[in-house]
Parts: C-alpha cells; structure tokens; sequence
C-alpha cells in the first residue's frame, strides 16, 4: 500500500505542466460567483409565493417542489464552498495530500447532489406546466408524464454510476487503493448530453399550447418570450457541457473549477426560470400601479379637475380602482371569457 501511496502523491506533487498559469488561483472568482447565484435563486422563490399570495392563488405542488429543489441548490452551493477550501481553482500539486482526499470525498457527493438538484428542478417546472396547461389537453399532461418518467430514469441511472464509478467505491476518494474505476470524464459527459436534450423539450413545450390560446397575437408572443427566458438554462448546460473538454484526471481541481461553478449557474438559473412565469401576475399588478400613479400626477400637473382634489381621486386599492385593473388585466391578456379550465382563464393563472 506504501507503494502505492507513494505512486499516487508523485502524480498529486508532479501534476499536469500548466506553464501559463503554474500557481494559478481562482477561488476568489469561484467564491462570489457561487454566492451571487445563491443569494438570487431564493429572492425568485419569494417572489414566487409572494405572487401567489396576492393573487389569492393556491400554493400548488409545482410551488413546494420547487422549495425542495432550492434546498438541493443550497446543499450544491454549501459542497462548492466546500471544494473550494480545499482546492477547487487550485492546481492539485500545490495542495497537501489531506486536502487532495477531502475534495475527491466532497465531488463525489457533488456529483450525487447536482443531478438530484436538476431533477427536482425540471419535475417542479413540469408540475407548473401541467397546472398551467394540464386542464386544456390530454396530450399534453401525456408528453409531461413520459419527460418526466424519462428525467427520474436519468436520474436513477446516473446517480448509480456516481455512487458505483469505482470499484470499491471509496477508490474515488482514496485513489492509491487497489481497485478499478470508469472514465470519469466519458461519465460526466453522459450526464450532459440527456440533460441538454431534457432542456430543449421542455423549452419547447409551452409554446405549442400558448399558440393554441384565444388571445392576441402581442400576448401570444409576450407570453413565449416569458417561457423562453428559460432558454438561459439550456445555455449554461451547454457552456458546462463544454467546460467538461479541459478535465484532465491529473489536475482535478484546476481543470474542474469552472464546469463545478457553472453547476452551481445552472441549477440557480433553473430555480430562477422556473419561477419567472408565476411572477407575471405581480409584475402586472406592478405596472398597473405604477401606470394609475403615474396617471394621476400627470393629471394633477395639467389642471384635470378631476384630479385636483382629494375626494376625486380614486386610491389606489379602492373598489373602483380593483375593477378597473381588472378590466385593463383582461384587455392586456386578451381575455373575454374566464370559465374555470377554459384556454382562456390559463393565462389568468401565471
């Protein structure tokens, strides 16, 4: 074992020749990236519920998966903090051999916990997809069951290669061991590649419903764009997916460093676009308050009578006010007709 101990540290102390960056040291760029993305995913997730609340919606399943999905962001956030105390941005030859095996130890459970956070994520947005649209096609809450089947098979699957990559299984923490493990950048790959393909379907999935709504053209386009701001999502698979091209084994820490990263930027902005079409009710309400405010002012700066007293003015939040938001919401969304389960009430819904 001695030996192989030794064997072992030669490639830790020898590593790959980086002349360009020898005693490179990204952990402070690694660190308040990681921080940004955690403190904006859970300021979406309020605002979320906060949307709920003051539309009198329901909280609905898709709202409480979601929660959970942030907490697996937050435990992929907490092990990336932690893999960068020990060596994540630093090249593996620069580091004492404890720290080396503490961070094969923590991107084990990073792996586990990543693809775990990506399917909570996408099983969140398509329980959201199915309250939205589920009540309007059969089709459509069908191709959402076989996605989302399809997701936990992924999932199943890849977490048993991650557990399992090594036989025995603490070789890939503890390398000078005896033992044999896969090509741990073949496997990462094969995680990417269906991962994308998830991306891209379920990209595409509302729009084909949003064109079928009886609404305006403007709101038809206006509604799209909102669910492909997701789009960010599937750009930071792929970014990651090609940040997997410069691992090399013999310098885990330097050459995984922005694949880790961009993890963390890919399960946030998953968690953010999953909540950005729940928002639409707030930002409309926003909007219309700021609009009647705005309206009063320049009413009151042109000598409108109606406007240049108290007893005249209609507050914002009066019984007047409420209908008239309400009939400006069904004129901005295109809507005449609200029967519950209609295609018409969906875009009420978000």
């Amino acid at each position: 074992m001695s030996s192989q101990l030794i064997s072992y540290t030669s490639v830790v102390v020898s590593g790959p020749n980086d002349s360009n960056n020898p005693d490179g040291n990204r952990v402070a760029e690694l660190r308040s990236t990681t921080t940004i993305l955690l403190v904006l995913a859970p300021v979406f997730v309020v605002l979320r519920f906060w949307a709920r609340s003051s539309t009198n919606t329901r909280y609905g399943r898709d709202d409480w998966m979601m929660v959970v999905a942030l907490a697996f962001v937050f435990v992929l956030g907490a092990l990336n903090y932690s893999a960068i105390a020990h060596g994540l941005g630093k090249h593996i030859h620069t580091l004492p051999l404890h720290d080396a095996i503490a961070f094969f130890k923590i991107l084990f459970a990073f792996e586990c916990i990543y693809i775990t956070a990506v399917m909570a994520i996408k099983l969140s947005i398509l329980e959201m997809y199915t309250r939205i649209f589920g009540l309007s096609s059969r089709m459509f809450n069908i191709s959402a069951i076989i996605i989302a089947s399809t997701i936990v098979t992924w999932w199943t699957s890849i977490l048993a290669v991650c557990i399992f990559q090594c036989n025995p299984i603490k070789k890939a923490w503890l390398p000078w061991i005896e033992g044999t493990c896969i090509n741990l950048k073949g496997s990462f790959i094969g995680n990417a590649i269906p991962n994308i393909l998830t991306d891209v379907v379920m990209l595409c999935m509302p729009v084909r419903q949003v064109w079928k709504m009886h609404i305006a053209l403007l709101q038809k386009l206006s509604l799209c764009f909102m669910f492909l701001l997701g789009g960010f999502v599937l750009f930071a698979s792929v970014y990651r997916f090609t940040t997997l091209m410069q691992f090399d084994t013999r310098d885990t820490t330097w050459t995984l460093a922005t694949a880790c990263t961009w993890c963390i930027v890919e399960v946030s902005c998953g968690v953010i676009s999953g909540c950005l079409p729940t928002l639409r009710p707030l930002t409309v309400k926003v909007s219309h308050k700021f609009g009647r405010l705005a309206s009063i002012e320049a009413g009151q700066s042109d000598g409108n009578p109606q406007h240049s007293g108290p007893a005249e003015v209609v507050t914002i939040g009066s019984a007047e006010d409420k209908a008239l938001r309400k009939e400006r919401r069904r004129e901005i969304m295109g809507t005449t007709d609200t029967t519950p389960g209609s295609q018409d009430e969906l875009p009420l819904i978000l």
